[in-house]
């Protein structure tokens, strides 16, 4: 798999980390993101970003022969609290080796205070020597980043060196279902430094998400142009979430089967091994 490929650890929600890297490791993953997102995965908090547990997770990781570019820390950076909790994040992910931190601007509510910090959060971004990597939400609320044609004017107002976008089609499809989600995608190609890929199914009262190739959008026509432009993206395949009628998440009470996540993951791969290969053959 291309080296600027990662897979979320948001598949295995609900599982340990001494379980989901050696699941990965045996799924054939080098690079690992990391998803610590609000109401998507178990209960955390800002107090579990330790330097023990970073250290942790590093020491892990390196018995896998794996490694950490990207780290998911979604929060609203235009909350009063935003600085001190992005900190916390920037800490942790630079202590496990990333390079970038995937968050949300913020809810166009709160468009005020996100531009009047600004500049605050990218001097803590710069200080851990990392980039913050801005995401299209999911959830249905009114946000300063709701799809591509937003990003050009968000991103003129804000410190170049260290904001860019993370591009998520299968968070468009539940936060503006009028859009078509792969002219969005194609509209995003030259502004986002980064993708995540999210396959989803409409079901009856909401969303399901599924491996690559299975969902109601063309996920592998996307995967196949990020391929062929090298740009990075991440599978992120949250399997144990859903999204209802309103575009709000939901979670399976009980985490699925390791197998199952596995099998799912592999699919996925397989998905992205063949069109991989179609694109180096028709080379």
């Amino acid at each position: 798999m291309p080296s600027f490929i990662s897979v979320s650890t948001a598949a295995y929600d609900g599982y340990d980390f001494d379980v989901i890297l050696p699941s990965l490791a045996r799924c054939g993953i080098r690079n690992v993101e990391f998803a610590f997102i609000d109401g998507y995965v178990e209960v955390f908090t800002d107090s579990d970003f330790t330097a023990a547990f970073a250290a942790e997770l590093k020491s892990e990781m390196q018995r896998h022969g794996q490694q950490c570019r990207y780290f998911s820390g979604h929060i609203d950076l235009g909350i009063e609290n935003a600085a001190a909790r992005l900190e916390a994040r920037c800490r942790f992910a630079a202590s496990l080796g990333a390079s970038f931190v995937i968050t949300n601007a913020a809810t166009r509510e709160r468009a005020g205070t996100f531009f009047a910090q600004a500049d605050t959060l990218a001097a803590i971004a710069e200080n851990y020597g990392l980039r913050i990597l801005l995401e299209n939400p999911g959830n249905g609320v009114p946000n300063l980043l709701d799809h591509a044609s937003d990003a050009p004017l968000l991103l003129e107002r804000l410190d170049s060196q260290a904001f860019g976008i993370n591009y998520d089609i299968g968070n468009l499809l539940a936060h503006r279902p009028a859009r078509e989600p792969l002219e969005d995608a194609r509209a995003a190609m030259n502004i986002a430094d980064h993708f995540h890929l999210k396959p989803c199914a409409r079901r009856e009262g909401g969303i399901d998400f599924v491996p690559l190739g299975a969902g109601d959008v063309n996920d592998t026509a996307l995967a196949l142009e990020l391929l062929r432009q090298n740009k990075p993206f991440s599978l992120e395949l949250p399997f144990r979430l859903h999204r209802d009628a309103n575009a709000q998440p939901w979670r399976d009470e009980q985490p699925l089967p390791l197998d199952v996540i596995e099998s799912r993951i592999s699919c996925s791969l397989m998905e992205l091994s063949s069109l991989h290969k179609q694109l180096t053959t028709t080379q």
